[in-house]
Protein backbone atom coordinates (compact mmCIF):
# COMPACT_ATOMS: atom_id res chain seq x y z
CA UNK A 1 0.00 0.00 0.00
CA UNK A 2 0.83 3.70 -0.78
CA UNK A 3 -0.77 5.06 2.07
CA UNK A 4 -2.60 4.08 5.78
CA UNK A 5 -6.71 4.11 4.59
CA UNK A 6 -9.66 1.93 4.89
CA UNK A 7 -10.61 0.27 1.49
CA UNK A 8 -13.32 1.71 0.71
CA UNK A 9 -14.45 -0.36 -2.14
CA UNK A 10 -13.82 -3.54 -3.71
CA UNK A 11 -14.21 -4.25 -7.50
CA UNK A 12 -13.97 -7.91 -7.22
CA UNK A 13 -14.23 -10.95 -5.20
CA UNK A 14 -11.02 -13.49 -4.46
CA UNK A 15 -10.61 -15.65 -7.94
CA UNK A 16 -12.18 -13.30 -10.36
CA UNK A 17 -10.18 -12.75 -13.19
CA UNK A 18 -8.79 -9.09 -14.15
CA UNK A 19 -7.50 -7.50 -16.70
CA UNK A 20 -4.01 -5.26 -16.73
CA UNK A 21 -5.02 -1.96 -15.64
CA UNK A 22 -8.33 -2.59 -13.99
CA UNK A 23 -9.23 -0.90 -10.63
CA UNK A 24 -9.15 -3.61 -7.99
CA UNK A 25 -9.84 -1.08 -4.99
CA UNK A 26 -10.14 2.51 -3.83
CA UNK A 27 -9.10 3.86 -0.70
CA UNK A 28 -11.38 6.13 1.67
CA UNK A 29 -10.95 9.49 0.79
CA UNK A 30 -12.90 12.85 0.37
CA UNK A 31 -12.91 12.70 -3.82
CA UNK A 32 -15.20 10.67 -6.17
CA UNK A 33 -13.67 8.25 -8.20
CA UNK A 34 -16.56 8.16 -10.09
CA UNK A 35 -16.12 11.58 -11.14
CA UNK A 36 -12.03 11.56 -11.31
CA UNK A 37 -12.65 8.91 -13.95
CA UNK A 38 -15.29 11.01 -15.51
CA UNK A 39 -12.75 13.66 -16.02
CA UNK A 40 -9.59 12.12 -17.07
CA UNK A 41 -11.75 10.13 -19.85
CA UNK A 42 -12.80 13.48 -20.93
CA UNK A 43 -9.54 15.31 -20.82
CA UNK A 44 -7.31 12.27 -22.30
CA UNK A 45 -10.10 11.98 -25.39
CA UNK A 46 -10.46 14.81 -28.23
CA UNK A 47 -13.25 16.37 -26.50
CA UNK A 48 -15.05 19.00 -28.69
CA UNK A 49 -13.85 22.77 -29.39
CA UNK A 50 -15.55 25.34 -26.70
CA UNK A 51 -17.30 28.42 -27.88
CA UNK A 52 -19.11 29.58 -25.39
CA UNK A 53 -19.04 29.71 -21.55
CA UNK A 54 -21.97 27.91 -21.70
CA UNK A 55 -21.21 25.08 -23.62
CA UNK A 56 -17.64 25.02 -21.63
CA UNK A 57 -20.24 24.15 -18.33
CA UNK A 58 -21.72 21.62 -20.09
CA UNK A 59 -18.73 19.55 -21.18
CA UNK A 60 -16.97 20.32 -18.11
CA UNK A 61 -19.41 21.04 -15.45
CA UNK A 62 -18.64 22.87 -11.69
CA UNK A 63 -20.57 20.37 -9.64
CA UNK A 64 -17.79 17.20 -9.37
CA UNK A 65 -16.28 15.88 -6.40
CA UNK A 66 -12.62 16.08 -6.90
CA UNK A 67 -10.80 17.11 -3.46
CA UNK A 68 -9.21 19.74 -2.39
CA UNK A 69 -6.06 19.05 -4.46
CA UNK A 70 -7.45 18.57 -7.52
CA UNK A 71 -10.57 20.67 -7.41
CA UNK A 72 -7.68 23.53 -7.60
CA UNK A 73 -6.18 22.48 -10.44
CA UNK A 74 -9.31 21.94 -11.95
CA UNK A 75 -10.38 25.17 -11.32
CA UNK A 76 -6.86 26.63 -12.87
CA UNK A 77 -7.77 24.64 -15.70
CA UNK A 78 -11.75 26.20 -16.45
CA UNK A 79 -9.89 29.33 -15.94
CA UNK A 80 -7.55 29.07 -18.52
CA UNK A 81 -10.30 27.94 -20.55
CA UNK A 82 -12.59 30.30 -20.44
CA UNK A 83 -10.17 32.96 -21.23
CA UNK A 84 -9.13 30.79 -24.63
CA UNK A 85 -12.73 31.45 -25.18
CA UNK A 86 -12.71 34.95 -24.34
CA UNK A 87 -9.69 35.53 -26.87
CA UNK A 88 -12.07 33.55 -29.64
CA UNK A 89 -15.23 35.90 -28.84
CA UNK A 90 -16.37 39.31 -29.91
CA UNK A 91 -14.30 41.67 -27.62
CA UNK A 92 -12.53 45.28 -27.88
CA UNK A 93 -9.48 44.00 -30.74
CA UNK A 94 -12.90 42.56 -32.50
CA UNK A 95 -14.20 45.98 -32.61
CA UNK A 96 -11.46 47.63 -33.11
CA UNK A 97 -10.16 45.18 -36.22
CA UNK A 98 -13.54 46.10 -37.63
CA UNK A 99 -12.95 49.50 -37.23
CA UNK A 100 -10.22 49.59 -39.31
CA UNK A 101 -11.24 47.40 -41.45
CA UNK A 102 -13.93 49.91 -42.39
CA UNK A 103 -11.62 52.52 -42.29
CA UNK A 104 -9.57 51.06 -45.09
CA UNK A 105 -12.73 50.14 -47.38
CA UNK A 106 -13.49 54.04 -46.80
CA UNK A 107 -10.14 55.25 -47.92
CA UNK A 108 -10.25 52.65 -51.02
CA UNK A 109 -13.55 54.20 -52.17
CA UNK A 110 -12.41 58.08 -51.39
CA UNK A 111 -8.92 56.68 -53.56
CA UNK A 112 -11.06 55.57 -56.29
CA UNK A 113 -13.01 58.38 -56.19
CA UNK A 114 -10.22 60.88 -55.91
CA UNK A 115 -8.56 59.07 -58.80
CA UNK A 116 -11.31 59.79 -61.64
CA UNK A 117 -11.40 63.48 -60.26
CA UNK A 118 -7.55 63.06 -60.78
CA UNK A 119 -7.74 61.85 -64.13
CA UNK A 120 -10.51 64.45 -65.52
CA UNK A 121 -8.00 67.19 -63.80
CA UNK A 122 -4.89 66.53 -65.67
CA UNK A 123 -7.00 66.33 -69.21
CA UNK A 124 -8.14 69.66 -67.86
CA UNK A 125 -4.28 71.00 -67.03
CA UNK A 126 -3.53 69.53 -70.46
CA UNK A 127 -6.14 71.59 -72.45
CA UNK A 128 -5.23 74.55 -70.36
CA UNK A 129 -1.36 74.07 -70.90
CA UNK A 130 -1.90 74.20 -74.66
CA UNK A 131 -4.47 77.17 -74.07
CA UNK A 132 -2.41 79.27 -72.79
CA UNK A 133 0.48 78.55 -75.29
CA UNK A 134 -1.63 79.33 -77.91
CA UNK A 135 -2.63 82.75 -76.53
CA UNK A 136 0.81 83.32 -75.71
CA UNK A 137 1.78 83.48 -79.13
CA UNK A 138 -1.60 85.68 -80.16
CA UNK A 139 -0.06 88.15 -77.44
CA UNK A 140 3.35 87.80 -78.75
CA UNK A 141 1.29 89.23 -82.55
CA UNK A 142 -0.93 91.47 -81.17
CA UNK A 143 -4.09 89.81 -81.45
CA UNK A 144 -4.97 89.75 -78.17
CA UNK A 145 -4.59 92.37 -75.17
CA UNK A 146 -2.25 91.95 -72.48
CA UNK A 147 -5.44 91.67 -70.19
CA UNK A 148 -7.02 89.08 -71.51
CA UNK A 149 -3.25 86.71 -71.36
CA UNK A 150 -3.36 87.70 -68.23
CA UNK A 151 -6.67 86.15 -67.40
CA UNK A 152 -6.06 82.94 -69.08
CA UNK A 153 -2.70 82.55 -67.02
CA UNK A 154 -4.52 82.81 -63.71
CA UNK A 155 -6.76 80.68 -65.02
CA UNK A 156 -3.89 77.82 -65.80
CA UNK A 157 -2.45 78.87 -62.32
CA UNK A 158 -6.01 78.02 -60.63
CA UNK A 159 -6.49 74.72 -62.72
CA UNK A 160 -2.54 74.13 -61.72
CA UNK A 161 -2.97 74.71 -57.89
CA UNK A 162 -6.72 72.38 -57.81
CA UNK A 163 -4.04 69.34 -59.72
CA UNK A 164 -1.58 69.56 -57.10
CA UNK A 165 -3.94 70.08 -53.76
CA UNK A 166 -5.64 67.10 -55.97
CA UNK A 167 -2.13 64.83 -56.01
CA UNK A 168 -1.73 65.76 -52.08
CA UNK A 169 -4.97 65.19 -51.07
CA UNK A 170 -4.19 61.08 -52.87
CA UNK A 171 -0.77 61.09 -51.54
CA UNK A 172 -2.02 61.47 -47.76
CA UNK A 173 -4.91 59.04 -48.49
CA UNK A 174 -2.80 56.75 -49.66
CA UNK A 175 -0.60 56.99 -46.76
CA UNK A 176 -3.90 56.74 -44.29
CA UNK A 177 -4.96 53.51 -45.75
CA UNK A 178 -1.40 52.31 -45.69
CA UNK A 179 -0.93 52.78 -42.08
CA UNK A 180 -4.50 51.58 -41.02
CA UNK A 181 -3.66 48.35 -43.10
CA UNK A 182 -0.04 48.48 -40.99
CA UNK A 183 -2.37 48.59 -37.84
CA UNK A 184 -4.62 46.23 -38.71
CA UNK A 185 -1.45 43.70 -39.38
CA UNK A 186 0.02 44.30 -35.98
CA UNK A 187 -3.63 44.04 -34.01
CA UNK A 188 -4.11 40.36 -36.09
CA UNK A 189 0.14 39.26 -35.56
CA UNK A 190 -1.17 40.66 -31.52
CA UNK A 191 -4.07 38.71 -31.51
CA UNK A 192 -2.39 35.84 -32.71
CA UNK A 193 0.55 35.64 -30.29
CA UNK A 194 -2.09 36.09 -26.97
CA UNK A 195 -4.18 33.84 -28.44
CA UNK A 196 -1.20 31.15 -29.02
CA UNK A 197 -0.13 31.72 -25.49
CA UNK A 198 -3.62 31.44 -24.07
CA UNK A 199 -3.70 28.02 -25.61
CA UNK A 200 -0.11 27.15 -24.18
CA UNK A 201 -1.48 27.79 -20.60
CA UNK A 202 -4.55 25.82 -21.38
CA UNK A 203 -1.90 23.09 -22.38
CA UNK A 204 -0.24 23.57 -19.24
CA UNK A 205 -3.05 23.37 -17.29
CA UNK A 206 -4.63 20.39 -18.51
CA UNK A 207 -1.45 18.72 -18.30
CA UNK A 208 -0.81 19.61 -14.75
CA UNK A 209 -4.54 18.38 -13.94
CA UNK A 210 -3.77 15.20 -15.39
CA UNK A 211 -0.57 14.62 -13.22
CA UNK A 212 -2.89 15.69 -10.30
CA UNK A 213 -4.99 13.12 -11.26
CA UNK A 214 -2.41 10.57 -11.68
CA UNK A 215 -1.06 11.40 -8.00
CA UNK A 216 -4.25 10.69 -6.54
CA UNK A 217 -4.54 7.94 -8.57
CA UNK A 218 -1.06 6.49 -6.84
CA UNK A 219 -2.43 7.27 -3.22
CA UNK A 220 -6.02 6.21 -3.54
CA UNK A 221 -6.39 3.36 -6.43
CA UNK A 222 -5.09 0.01 -6.20
CA UNK A 223 -4.84 -1.35 -9.87
CA UNK A 224 -3.65 -4.56 -11.71
CA UNK A 225 -0.37 -4.61 -13.43
CA UNK A 226 -1.33 -7.40 -14.91
CA UNK A 227 -4.27 -9.95 -16.19
CA UNK A 228 -4.38 -12.75 -14.06
CA UNK A 229 -6.69 -14.21 -11.13
CA UNK A 230 -6.98 -12.08 -7.98
CA UNK A 231 -5.81 -13.27 -4.56
CA UNK A 232 -6.67 -11.70 -1.01
CA UNK A 233 -3.69 -11.33 1.21
CA UNK A 234 -5.39 -10.86 4.81
CA UNK A 235 -8.45 -9.26 3.43
CA UNK A 236 -11.72 -9.44 4.73
CA UNK A 237 -13.47 -6.76 2.84
CA UNK A 238 -14.78 -3.16 2.31
CA UNK A 239 -14.16 -0.64 5.12
CA UNK A 240 -11.28 -2.75 6.56
CA UNK A 241 -8.08 -0.26 7.24
CA UNK A 242 -5.14 -1.07 5.92
CA UNK A 243 -1.20 0.05 6.56
CA UNK A 244 1.13 1.39 4.06
CA UNK A 245 3.72 -1.24 2.51
CA UNK A 246 1.10 -4.03 3.40
CA UNK A 247 0.53 -6.20 0.83
CA UNK A 248 -3.78 -6.32 0.06
CA UNK A 249 -3.42 -8.41 -3.17
CA UNK A 250 -1.52 -10.31 -5.24
CA UNK A 251 -2.68 -11.07 -9.31
CA UNK A 252 -1.38 -14.76 -10.14
CA UNK A 253 -0.72 -14.02 -14.23
CA UNK A 254 -2.39 -16.61 -16.64
CA UNK A 255 1.04 -16.87 -18.41
CA UNK A 256 4.14 -17.46 -17.19
CA UNK A 257 6.83 -17.56 -19.34
CA UNK A 258 9.73 -17.57 -16.58
CA UNK A 259 9.16 -18.54 -13.59
CA UNK A 260 11.58 -16.40 -10.77
CA UNK A 261 11.89 -16.99 -7.44
CA UNK A 262 13.73 -15.25 -4.28
CA UNK A 263 15.69 -16.48 -1.83
CA UNK A 264 17.21 -14.50 1.36
CA UNK A 265 20.34 -15.52 2.35
CA UNK A 266 22.87 -14.82 5.68
CA UNK A 267 25.25 -12.39 4.86
CA UNK A 268 27.92 -15.15 6.60
CA UNK A 269 29.23 -17.24 3.84
CA UNK A 270 27.02 -15.97 1.09
CA UNK A 271 30.52 -14.74 -0.61
CA UNK A 272 30.60 -17.92 -2.18
CA UNK A 273 27.43 -17.88 -3.82
CA UNK A 274 28.07 -17.76 -7.80
CA UNK A 275 25.71 -17.77 -11.00
CA UNK A 276 24.74 -20.93 -12.46
CA UNK A 277 25.38 -23.01 -9.30
CA UNK A 278 22.23 -25.42 -8.68
CA UNK A 279 19.45 -24.61 -6.44
CA UNK A 280 17.06 -27.70 -5.09
CA UNK A 281 13.40 -26.16 -3.97
CA UNK A 282 11.63 -27.73 -0.84
CA UNK A 283 7.85 -25.69 -1.07
CA UNK A 284 5.75 -25.83 2.04
CA UNK A 285 2.83 -26.05 -0.04
CA UNK A 286 4.37 -29.50 -1.93
CA UNK A 287 6.14 -31.74 0.57
CA UNK A 288 9.01 -32.53 -0.74
CA UNK A 289 9.64 -36.37 0.88
CA UNK A 290 6.12 -37.03 -1.09
CA UNK A 291 6.17 -35.01 -3.76
CA UNK A 292 10.39 -34.12 -4.38
CA UNK A 293 12.13 -30.94 -5.00
CA UNK A 294 12.36 -28.05 -7.61
CA UNK A 295 15.68 -27.93 -9.77
CA UNK A 296 16.53 -24.52 -9.84
CA UNK A 297 19.60 -22.46 -10.70
CA UNK A 298 21.07 -19.13 -9.37
CA UNK A 299 20.56 -16.02 -11.50
CA UNK A 300 21.89 -13.16 -9.52
CA UNK A 301 22.55 -11.73 -5.55
CA UNK A 302 22.11 -8.45 -4.61
CA UNK A 303 25.33 -6.38 -4.40
CA UNK A 304 24.08 -4.38 -0.94
CA UNK A 305 22.96 -6.26 1.80
CA UNK A 306 19.48 -5.13 3.88
CA UNK A 307 19.70 -3.14 7.21
CA UNK A 308 17.41 -5.35 9.06
CA UNK A 309 17.97 -7.02 12.41
CA UNK A 310 20.32 -9.78 10.68
CA UNK A 311 21.72 -8.59 7.31
CA UNK A 312 21.06 -10.02 4.68
CA UNK A 313 20.92 -10.73 0.69
CA UNK A 314 18.61 -11.72 -1.35
CA UNK A 315 19.52 -13.98 -4.22
CA UNK A 316 17.36 -14.51 -7.47
CA UNK A 317 16.64 -17.99 -9.00
CA UNK A 318 15.52 -19.35 -12.25
CA UNK A 319 12.93 -22.37 -12.62
CA UNK A 320 13.19 -23.62 -15.53
CA UNK A 321 10.82 -26.39 -15.26
CA UNK A 322 7.93 -27.21 -12.22
CA UNK A 323 8.73 -31.42 -12.67
CA UNK A 324 9.88 -31.94 -9.32
CA UNK A 325 12.86 -34.59 -8.77
CA UNK A 326 10.32 -37.40 -8.58
CA UNK A 327 8.54 -36.73 -11.85
CA UNK A 328 5.39 -35.26 -10.88
CA UNK A 329 4.42 -32.01 -12.23
CA UNK A 330 3.19 -29.11 -10.09
CA UNK A 331 0.75 -26.83 -10.71
CA UNK A 332 1.32 -23.41 -9.44
CA UNK A 333 -1.77 -21.13 -9.05
CA UNK A 334 -0.29 -18.88 -6.01
CA UNK A 335 2.94 -17.86 -4.45
CA UNK A 336 5.07 -20.06 -3.04
CA UNK A 337 7.00 -20.84 0.21
CA UNK A 338 9.71 -22.65 0.99
CA UNK A 339 13.10 -23.15 1.45
CA UNK A 340 16.32 -23.31 -1.02
CA UNK A 341 19.15 -25.42 -1.03
CA UNK A 342 21.74 -23.82 -3.02
CA UNK A 343 24.67 -26.54 -4.60
CA UNK A 344 28.08 -24.36 -3.38
CA UNK A 345 30.28 -26.67 -4.63
CA UNK A 346 29.84 -30.63 -6.08
CA UNK A 347 32.53 -32.99 -4.63
CA UNK A 348 32.61 -37.19 -4.39
CA UNK A 349 31.89 -38.90 -1.81
CA UNK A 350 35.45 -39.63 -1.17
CA UNK A 351 36.13 -36.27 -0.50
CA UNK A 352 32.87 -35.33 1.74
CA UNK A 353 34.57 -38.39 4.17
CA UNK A 354 37.84 -36.40 3.60
CA UNK A 355 36.31 -33.55 4.82
CA UNK A 356 34.84 -34.88 7.99
CA UNK A 357 38.28 -36.68 9.10
CA UNK A 358 39.56 -33.35 8.09
CA UNK A 359 37.48 -31.42 11.03
CA UNK A 360 38.44 -34.01 13.23
CA UNK A 361 42.13 -33.67 13.05
CA UNK A 362 41.55 -29.46 13.34
CA UNK A 363 39.87 -29.80 16.36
Amino acid sequence: MKRDGNLSTIYYKPGDSILAGDIVAVLDNPASQKDITFLKDRLLKDYPVVLSPDTLLTEFPLNLNLGISLQAAYNRFLEEYHNLILENTLGYNQIKKQGLLQNIDNQVSILNSKQEEFQLMEKSLSISTENIKRHRQLFEKGVISKFDLENVELEFTERNRQYSLLKQQMIQLQADKDRAKNNLEILRTSEERKLSLQEAELVFAQQNLLNEISAWEYKNIIKSPVAGRLSYNQVWGEHQNVEEGEVVFTIVPYMRKDLLAKCIVPVQNAGQISRGQKVYLKLDNYPYREWGMIKARVNSISEVPSRETVPSYVVYIDVDSLVTSYGKELNIHQELIGTAEIVLEEVTLLKRIFYQFQQLWTT
